[in-house]
C-alpha cells in the first residue's frame, strides 16, 4: 500500500499530502542531485577513465598522402611522376566516457526517525515515520525520475554543440567539451556536455511535510514539526537524495553508442573529408604525386548518447 507524508493544514489536522502537495519537494530534489553531479559526484558522467565506462568514439580525419620518385636513379633514363596515392586516414583523438556509479549507504533508520517524513497508518491508526526507501520511492523518487527523463530534465545531462533548451526554460551548466570532429579543411566541431541544474520558475508551492521533532541530541521526542523542503535541507540530504541516488540504475544510467536506446540525449557525428585534389611537383630532385582532402565532409560515425532504463 502507497502511503503519503502527511501535512499540517493549519487548522489543527494532518492531512495526506498530495501529488501537487509533492511537486515542490520533487523538484527541490532533483536540484539537489544536479548539484551532486556538478560537483563531479555520484551518478556524474565526464570524459576519462576511472570509473565505470560507458562507451567510446574517436574522431578521424583525411589525410594527405605522396609518392615520389628520385628524377635520375642511375640507370639513365629520367623518370616520370608515380601514380597519385590517394588520400588517407588516421585517427585523430579517441574519447573515453565514464559515469561515477557508486551508491551511498541505505538510509538508516535513524535518519528516518531524526530527518524523515510521518505518516498515517489506518491499520494501526497511529502515525508512523517512513521506514523504507521502497516507501519513498512510491510517492516522491519515482516521480523524480520520471521528471529527469521525460519531463523538467532538471539533474540530467545532454550534449549539443550549444546550450539546449529541453524541459522548459531553465539553467544548462557547460561540463566541457565532450566530443572534438576535426577534418583536414572542413572545420571543426565541438560537442559539450551539458547538465541542467534548475528552471527558470520553480514548480509547485510550500507544502510541507512533518516529521518527529529531536531532542537536539540526536533522540526523538512526542512532538512533531514541519521539515524544510529546501534542497540543502536534511530531509533532502540525508533521506530523499541517497534513495534516489540508489536508484540511479533505474533510469539515470548513460551509455555512448553507435544505436540509440532508452531516452536520446543528443548525437554527435565523426565525418572526414572525401574528396580527393591531385597535384604534382618536382621538388629537390623528386617528382612527387600528392593527393589532398578535399571537399565537404561526409559522416563516418554517428554516436548516440543515451539515458537508460
Amino acid at each position: 500500500m502507497t502511503v503519503f507524508p502527511l501535512k499540517y493544514d493549519g487548522s489543527n489536522t494532518l492531512q495526506d499530502m498530495s501529488a501537487s502537495d509533492l511537486e515542490r519537494l520533487t523538484y527541490y530534489l532533483q536540484v539537489a542531485y544536479a548539484a551532486q553531479l556538478n560537483g563531479g559526484g555520484k551518478g556524474s558522467v565526464s570524459v576519462g577513465s576511472g570509473a565505470t565506462s560507458i562507451g567510446s568514439a574517436s574522431d578521424t580525419s583525411a589525410t594527405t598522402q605522396t609518392n615520389q620518385t628520385a628524377r635520375g636513379i642511375n640507370d639513365g633514363i629520367i623518370q616520370g611522376f608515380p601514380s597519385h596515392p590517394g588520400i588517407g586516414v588516421e585517427t585523430d583523438t579517441t574519447f573515453a566516457y565514464q559515469q561515477d556509479r557508486t551508491v551511498p549507504s541505505a538510509v538508516s533508520s535513524a535518519n528516518f526517525n531524526l530527518r524523515g517524513m510521518l505518516f498515517y497508518d489506518s491499520g494501526n491508526d497511529e502515525l508512523e515515520p517512513f521506514s523504507t526507501e521502497a516507501q519513498l520511492a512510491a510517492v516522491i523518487v519515482d516521480q523524480a525520475i520520471t521528471n529527469m527523463r521525460t519531463g523538467d530534465e532538471v539533474g540530467t545531462y545532454r550534449v549539443a554543440t550549444s546550450e539546449p533548451s529541453s524541459g522548459g526554460a531553465g539553467t544548462y551548466v557547460d561540463k566541457g567539451t565532450f566530443f572534438t570532429d576535426t577534418t583536414f579543411s572542413a572545420g571543426t566541431t565541438t560537442t559539450k556536455l551539458w547538465l541542467k541544474t534548475a528552471l527558470d520558475s520553480v514548480p509547485g508551492s510550500d507544502v510541507f511535510p512533518v516529521g518527529l521533532d529531536s531532542d537536539g541530541s540526536g533522540t526523538v521526542t512526542g512532538n512533531i514539526h514541519q521539515r524544510l523542503i529546501v534542497n540543502t535541507g536534511s530531509l533532502i540530504q540525508d533521506v530523499l537524495l541517497p534513495a534516489l541516488t540508489r536508484k540511479m540504475s533505474s533510469g539515470l544510467h548513460y551509455s555512448v553508442a553507435t544505436s540509440s536506446s532508452g531516452v536520446a540525449r543528443g548525437s554527435f557525428t565523426d565525418t572526414k573529408q572525401t574528396g580527393t585534389t591531385n597535384t604534382t611537383v618536382l621538388e629537390g630532385g623528386f617528382y612527387k604525386s600528392i593527393s589532398t582532402p578535399s571537399g565537404t565532409a561526409s559522416t563516418v560515425t554517428t554516436h548516440h548518447f543515451n539515458l537508460l532504463a
